[in-house]
């Protein structure tokens, strides 16, 4: 399977319309799609989905006809490990350094930086577990091995 970073943003957007409609065919991302203010050419989504389904991002009942995608990965997954790579490489790793650029920016709302206030306080009574470093290839390290 591609790693998520890996995804171009055409075709994040048809990825994230699958998530949406859970399972679905070309129309049906499409129509999603189009929901969504993002109006693609069928042939478009068809494309976009082959290469998802080439990439291991989406897998393909090719049973039936049409044929029905669905995401390979959860959402919150890929969505994580791009955030991770973007902190990576805008913020050379440092996650601090993204959410003062935010407030500095002033693109948090008094209910955005509340509800953060808030994951703050639980995840220091209940800490998440340590996450494993991502190398630079992206892969995790073999356990036992840093």
């Amino acid at each position: 399977m591609t790693r998520s970073t890996d995804l171009t943003t055409a075709e994040l957007r048809v990825l994230k319309a699958l998530w949406e409609v859970d399972r679905g065919t070309v129309a049906d991302v499409r129509a999603e799609l189009a929901r969504r203010g993002q109006d693609l050419a069928y042939t478009t989504v068809m494309t976009l989905l082959g290469r998802l389904a080439a990439k291991a991002a989406v897998l393909v009942d090719r049973e039936r006809e049409p044929f029905v995608y669905r995401a390979a990965q959860r959402r919150e997954s890929v969505l994580r490990d791009r955030l991770r790579e973007f902190v990576r490489e805008v913020f050379d790793g440092k996650a601090d350094s993204l959410v003062l650029n935010l407030v500095a920016d002033e693109s948090l709302s008094h209910a955005d930086l509340k509800a953060i206030e808030r994951r703050i306080a639980e995840a220091e009574v209940h800490p998440p577990p340590p996450l494993e470093p991502i190398t630079p290839t992206g892969k995790l390290p073999k356990k036992g091995r840093r």
